[in-house]
């Protein structure tokens, strides 16, 4: 069986996918990854092929782009008519499917997280969920990762395809099997995962680190991408207590060095972040959206809020309560099982990919 990884960037392959190509090799099977950047890719350069999806907003309106990516795409199906199309990411799986669908190709779409949610603008969230409809006609197999869009694949978009939920792309837990210890100090260090975008927060994430300047307390931000506007910011309103620090591929062996994860994103599938914080017993202060909602219960592991105005509340109650704070540490602990594991994720995708390619079900 050959699976091909299909996504817009590399990035996504090198961050959250190369464990399972890493797991399908081990079990024999052959794979390939198609990207924009393929040289890029932490694999063979055997096992890369290149498919030059738009990555800037100008080359969205290039036409001879899309002939090219679609010469690109045909010449892959081309060679392999059997194979079964993994996609991931949204512009990569609907360009994909939208070039090969007069094709008889099996597809397995991993929905990291659809472009519309349930707060986004109604005209544009209609807009997107047409061109959803009309491209699951050629999608064997949805993969989702939370409740949103597994109920909204389920009510919306199965045919004669199927859909499975899963805990997102999965975490190494092996390493996070030590004991909770409690913490006599007060809450000083905050923790930040995100790339550097607006959507993920960081006008906020800047707002809040304000507010909180003439506190003792730190903020530690890490991301991919270029931060440079945002550090400008920082040094105009002098934010010392604020740190903007490129991802370090450490970092979640020093995640338990913090005492909460600060998560302003607007929008999300399941983060990984999240995931990979609580499994080392740090609460959450986030967004009560879409993915969030699935890992984090208000005041048990964490708080939804709904403005970034809230989090001061938040960490001065931690603060005034360090009981409240340490058994939410250990709830935050506990809320992740082995269900989140990369071992029964991949275990469970391979399951699934094995049975479009045998016509079962499971």
């Amino acid at each position: 069986m050959k699976i091909i990884f299909i996504c817009t960037k590399s990035i996504t392959f090198n961050t959250f996918l190369k464990s399972q190509a890493n797991y399908l090799l081990k079990k024999g099977e052959r794979i390939q990854v198609a990207c924009s950047d393929s040289e890029k890719l932490d694999i063979e350069k055997n096992f890369r092929y290149k498919i030059d999806f738009p990555n800037r907003k100008i080359e969205l309106i290039n036409i001879f782009k899309y002939i090219r990516v679609f010469k690109q795409i045909n010449k892959l199906i081309k060679n392999n008519p059997k194979a079964i199309f993994y996609l991931h990411t949204p512009l990569a799986s609907h360009l994909f499917r939208f070039f090969t669908y007069y094709n008889k190709l099996k597809i397995v779409y991993f929905v990291h997280g659809f472009r519309f949610t349930s707060k986004t603008n109604f005209f544009k969230a209609f807009f997107l969920k047409i061109i959803e409809i009309i491209l699951s006609t050629r999608t064997n197999i949805f993969l989702t990762i939370n409740n949103e869009d597994f109920h909204y694949t389920n009510l919306k978009l199965l045919r004669n395809n199927r859909c499975f939920k899963i805990n997102g792309v999965g975490i190494d837990l092996k390493k996070n099997l030590k004991k909770i210890n409690i913490k006599k100090n007060k809450l000083k260090k905050i923790l930040v995962i995100a790339a550097y975008k607006r959507e993920k927060g960081y006008p906020e994430i800047l707002k809040v680190a304000e507010i909180l300047k003439d506190q003792k307390i730190k903020i530690d931000c890490f991301g991919y991408g270029e931060y440079s506007k945002f550090n400008l910011i920082k040094f105009k309103k002098k934010l010392t207590n604020l740190s903007l620090n490129k991802f370090d591929k450490n970092l979640e062996f020093k995640i338990s060095d913090y005492d909460v994860l600060l998560h302003l994103s607007k929008r999300e599938g399941l983060p990984v972040a999240l995931i990979q914080c609580l499994s080392n017993g740090l609460p959450i202060i986030c967004y009560k959206i879409r993915g969030n909602i699935d890992l984090v219960k208000d005041n048990f592991n964490g708080f939804l809020i709904n403005s970034y105005k809230e989090v001061e509340n938040k960490i001065n109650y931690l603060i005034l309560n360090n009981n409240i704070f340490n058994k939410m540490r250990i709830n935050s602990f506990n809320s992740i099982n082995n269900n989140f594991s990369k071992e029964r994720i991949n275990s469970k995708i391979y399951q699934i990919i094995k049975s479009l390619q045998k016509n079962e079900k499971i």
